[in-house]
């Protein structure tokens, strides 16, 4: 089985001298045979190994169990061995995380800190690989989910991918290698176990290979997702735009590349992997436009032809006016009083009341000299293409009357500096 373990090493180049390689154990027949083979192996691949052991605080007896046997074989082997104890039930409740989900975002965390650029190998094997085959393929799995384990991802490796879980029950045997049974592991009341201990069983039955030539078949399968990953890689390159992606450039990919184009996309872009359903509408708002709420409560959007993730609403934050009061007589050159950046001018004898600067209110209009018409700050937001996310942060200086001012844009015909004009307002908007 070392040579197994050595050819998926080569294979995959999951080892590189000088590395520092972190085995996460957890005590079972799996992690203890991972941890024998990498610890008879480092000299020869220049290594340095340090076992990890993450006590989750939830099988209370056994866990304490397990953490006792884990530290004592390690000191036996002369591996340094690094533990952390974790309330992982009282962490998934803080965190609004699925027990399995917060339990393993602290094994790997933990992982990781353990030294810089550290590889992480844990005891995944081809038995394991075959049953995530099965069990992604009843939930209708696309071929990206049937690809199961890999071999490596990131900063991960699986050195006994090729063995079985018998290959590896054996050699534990064989080398008199002690380890601990989780009593979990035999109840199908989890669907995992009732694959691994029903039907896996059954399909032995049919073919006594059957996790060989599963291998074979994921295999297979995760050269064909390179493949249409890499196009799907090159189509995202190719669709990137100001903004955000071109639906034309995605639409006029193949299904298959356009649809894991779509996934880097929201991956990249907001860290949701869009599950299947979601997937579709994304399809279908490239086709149609609008917007749509992702799994993640993620929204996504295609205006005007580009694919977008906009941000929550922009508030109006902090925002101040300055105010100043000049006359005018009659040699001043009206032109002086022309609109400057964030600065206005304003008839003050045609405002009513007192001014204040706020965010936009529903029913807001305002009638600007250039166009000679009266418009909703929603339609002129519209013609202007502001996302409706930016449109309340527009700062709007009003009086009793209505709007006199919107930020960016110009001031409102029945407050604007003319031949007639006695006295004028310079407004400031200040941020």
């Amino acid at each position: 089985m070392i040579n197994k373990v050595k050819a998926a090493i080569e294979k995959h180049g999951m080892l590189s001298e000088g590395a520092t390689v972190v085995a996460a154990v957890s005590g079972g027949s799996d992690s203890m045979a991972m941890l024998f083979i990498l610890n008879s192996i480092k000299a020869e691949y220049g290594i340095s190994l340090i076992a990890a052991h993450v006590n989750h605080g939830i099988r209370g007896d056994s866990a304490e169990r397990d953490e006792l046997f884990v530290k004592e074989k390690c000191s036996e082997m002369g591996v340094e061995c690094r533990v952390l104890r974790a309330d992982v039930p009282s962490e998934a409740k803080k965190s609004g995380l699925g027990l399995e989900e917060c339990g393993r975002k602290i094994r790997y965390e933990f992982f990781n800190s353990l030294g810089e650029n550290v590889i992480i190998a844990t005891a995944h094997n081809l038995s394991d690989r075959a049953e995530t085959f099965l069990f992604n393929l009843t939930r209708g799995s696309t071929l990206r989910g049937l690809c199961s384990i890999p071999a490596v991802r990131g900063n991960i490796i699986r050195p006994l991918i090729g063995c079985t879980k018998d290959e590896i029950n054996a050699f534990c045997d064989d080398n008199s290698i002690e380890y601990v049974t989780d009593e979990t592991n035999t109840d199908v009341t989890y669907s995992r176990n009732r694959i691994r201990h029903n039907v896996i069983s059954q399909l032995r039955e049919i073919n006594p290979s059957f996790e060989k030539n599963a291998s074979r078949c994921i295999e297979s399968l995760n050269e064909d997702e390179a493949f249409l990953s890499s196009l799907a890689g090159e189509l995202v390159e190719k669709s990137k735009m100001r903004g955000g992606y071109s639906a034309e450039t995605l639409l006029s990919s193949p299904a298959p590349v356009m649809k894991r184009a779509l996934i880097m996309i929201a991956e990249n872009e907001v860290g949701v992997t869009p599950e299947y359903r979601s997937l579709d509408n994304m399809v279908s708002l490239l086709k149609n436009g609008g917007a749509y709420q992702i799994n993640g409560g993620v929204t996504v959007r295609v205006r005007k032809g580009i694919l977008e993730f906009p941000s929550e609403a922009e508030g109006l934050g902090d925002v101040s006016l300055e105010t100043e009061i000049v006359n005018i007589d009659e040699t001043n050159n009206l032109q002086n009083f022309s609109k400057q950046d964030l600065e206005y001018f304003l008839d003050y004898d045609k405002i009513h009341g007192r001014i204040s600067v706020r965010s936009r209110e529903p029913g807001d209009k305002i009638t600007l000299p250039a166009r000679g018409c009266t418009k909703t700050l929603k339609k002129l937001f519209n013609e202007l293409s502001v996302p409706p996310e930016k449109r309340d942060s527009f700062a709007v200086v009003s009086d009793d009357k209505g709007l006199l001012i919107l930020e960016g844009i110009g001031v409102d015909s029945r407050a604007i500096v003319t031949k007639d004009t006695v006295r004028v307002m310079t407004v400031r908007i200040k941020r």
